[in-house]
This record gives C-alpha cells, sequence and structure tokens, in this order.
C-alpha cells in the first residue's frame, strides 16, 4: 500500500442522555454551543444550525429544552455520579507506585508512569527513540494519564483529554 501519509484519529463525546447539548452556553446567553453529537456530526450540525437560527433570530424554539446544556437528565443521575467517582478513584493513583522502574526500559513506541519523588512523569519513548518526559497531571483536573500505544499519546480516563 506504500508509507502512511498521514494519520487521523477521532474521539466521540456523549452526553449523559446521549442527546447533544446544543443552545446557549450557560453562563453566557450570547455564546451558543454545539457538541456531544455521539458521533452523529452531520446530523446534529445541521440540528444545530436550525435550533442556533431560531434562538438568535426568533428568541426560541419548540426543541431548545431538549438540547439545552445547562439540561439535568433526572434518570442520568446515577451515571454522572458514577462518572465522577472515576475521577475521585484516579486521583488516588498519587498513591501507588509508578508502572515503570526507570525510562531506560522503554522501547520505542512505549510509555508508563514513572515515580519521581512525590511526583509522577508521563515517560514515553517516540518511535525514534526519543525520551519524552511530561508531568503525569492532565492540565485540566489534574488526574494521572494513561498511555494509549495505539495513538502514541497520553489519555485522561477523567474526561478524555489527549495529550
Amino acid at each position: 500500500l506504500g508509507r502512511e501519509r498521514a494519520r487521523w484519529s477521532g474521539q466521540v463525546l456523549d452526553t449523559i442522555d446521549y442527546c447533544g447539548f446544543i443552545g446557549r452556553s450557560p453562563g453566557n446567553g450570547n455564546v451558543f454551543i454545539a457538541t456531544g453529537d455521539s458521533g452523529q456530526g452531520m446530523t446534529h450540525g445541521a440540528l444545530a444550525g436550525l435550533l442556533i437560527r431560531d434562538l438568535i433570530v426568533e428568541g426560541s424554539n419548540p426543541w431548545e429544552a431538549v438540547y439545552a446544556p445547562d439540561r439535568t437528565p433526572p434518570a442520568a443521575f446515577a451515571q454522572y455520579v458514577n462518572e465522577n467517582l472515576t475521577t475521585v478513584k484516579n486521583l488516588a493513583g498519587y498513591l501507588l507506585p509508578g508502572e515503570i522502574k526507570s525510562a531506560d526500559d522503554l522501547k520505542p513506541g512505549e510509555g508508563g508512569i514513572l515515580q519521581d519523588g512525590l511526583s509522577k512523569l508521563a515517560v514515553c519513548r517516540d518511535c525514534d527513540g526519543t525520551l519524552h518526559r511530561h508531568s503525569a497531571s492532565c492540565t485540566h483536573l489534574g488526574c494521572i494519564v494513561h498511555w494509549n500505544s495505539t495513538e502514541q499519546c497520553w489519555d485522561c480516563p477523567c474526561h478524555g483529554s489527549q495529550f
């Protein structure tokens, strides 16, 4: 097939009730958002165009409450609590030893968490063999990242950020 010329990866954001967030941004009624489409970007993109147009021009839309970014569906409360417990459990990882004992043990394309005194380092060796060291704390909420060998990046298990 030839050499790889480009690479793409994507992440899908599912909301708690699997219904996208489309409408006025909470905290600023003059900002409109469309996200959480569960991989249905074409459908939700068209829907967002219609709904947001009505919110701007008409002031409302019959479907506004269904897609409102500030909605809190009661049936999803248990899942919400469970997802947030993931964050708490992950923060407990600061008390555990690192996954690897030495960065010297890493082969090209591998990564792991290394204990460095009282802190954790995310250490990986790229495909060329160059060693990279970064804080293992996600910049969002401080959860400890995990190595994603497929994408050759660090994933945050708490909210899906990639580094």
